[in-house]
């Protein structure tokens, strides 16, 4: 028999008579004609070789051969039939599912603490991957099932990909608590002529801040070039650089870092932070409590 060209619906017709032994009554169990059942029948009896039934009284009996295949059919129309009954709810209490997800440095050290407080006391057996990737490997990654989710500024995220916005950040300068000529305020002459450090997270929309320097002319004043922002505190808290930095990064910085953060005197346009998954993940219950809890703790 070539399975490939069997019509599995003649199973479904074989056990409903096989457990009403009796071709009218499967049929009605079925919402079929009778004589579709028979017809059913008929073409399982050529594909098998088999008799499959007899009639005995009102009714019909297996041969010995449609008995020793009940049973193993029963199984796999079962096991199709819980498959297909619908996705099972997703029990964050007891889950132990992996879930990997990708965001750049300054999300780990903004999002992770207050998330993994949360499933400490919700989802204490859910584990989570952070993956270090590029943009381009991250959207790879959703394509593929390696990652989940990825959360960031991502503003070239393309069709096939849902969006969904946490919050709207913006932009903030911050500097050593003790710089030397800067107080209490920012002023634009200040800001031009103080060297400045910059992070270029690659595959983010954070390019705009040396762009931003670019076309005001303060190219030459980037004396450092580093590849994150968690690292610019501490930077210049020990010089007299000055950063720019997401509203995101600034509020983790603590009293010990002496560092102060200073509104900026040039207009940089505020971004939004999104979370990023791929339609194939889109209505799996676990994925939706994942990025719900995103939704609740972040959003704005």
């Amino acid at each position: 028999m070539n399975i490939k060209n069997f019509d599995l619906n003649l199973l479904v017709v074989f056990d409903a008579v096989l457990g009403e032994g009796s071709i009218s009554r499967a049929a009605a169990r079925l919402d079929l004609s009778q004589p579709a059942v028979s017809n059913a029948l008929a073409r399982l009896r050529k594909a098998t070789g088999d008799r499959l039934f007899v009639r005995l009284g009102n009714g019909v009996a297996p041969t010995p051969y449609a008995a020793s295949i009940a049973e193993p059919i029963r199984a796999a129309l079962a096991a199709i039939g819980a498959s297909l009954a619908g996705r099972q709810e997703f029990d964050a209490a007891t889950s132990q599912r992996d879930f990997a997800i990708h965001i750049t440095d300054l999300g780990e050290a903004f999002f992770l603490p207050r998330l993994l407080a949360r499933l400490n006391r919700s989802a204490p057996r859910v584990r989570l991957r952070n993956l270090a990737l590029s943009t381009d490997e991250a959207r790879e990654a959703l394509r593929s099932g390696a990652a989940d989710l990825t959360i960031g500024n991502l503003p070239d995220f393309e069709a096939g990909f849902y969006q969904q916005r946490l919050f709207r950040d913006r932009y903030v300068c911050i500097l050593s608590r003790d710089h030397p000529t800067i107080g209490a305020r920012l002023t634009a002459r200040q800001f031009a002529a103080a060297s400045h450090a910059i992070a270029m997270p690659g595959g983010t929309g954070h390019g705009i801040i040396e762009r931003t320097l670019v076309d005001h002319g303060l190219e030459s004043r980037i004396a450092l070039r580093v590849q994150n922002f968690l690292v610019l505190p501490s930077i210049v808290a020990a010089s007299d650089l000055i950063a720019i930095v997401p509203h995101s990064v600034g509020s983790q910085i603590s009293p010990r870092d002496a560092v102060k953060l200073l509104p900026l005197p040039v207009d940089i346009p505020a971004f939004d932070i999104r979370q990023c998954w791929h339609e194939r993940y889109h209505d799996d219950p676990g994925h939706r409590w994942l990025r719900q809890q995103f939704m609740e703790l972040f959003s704005a």
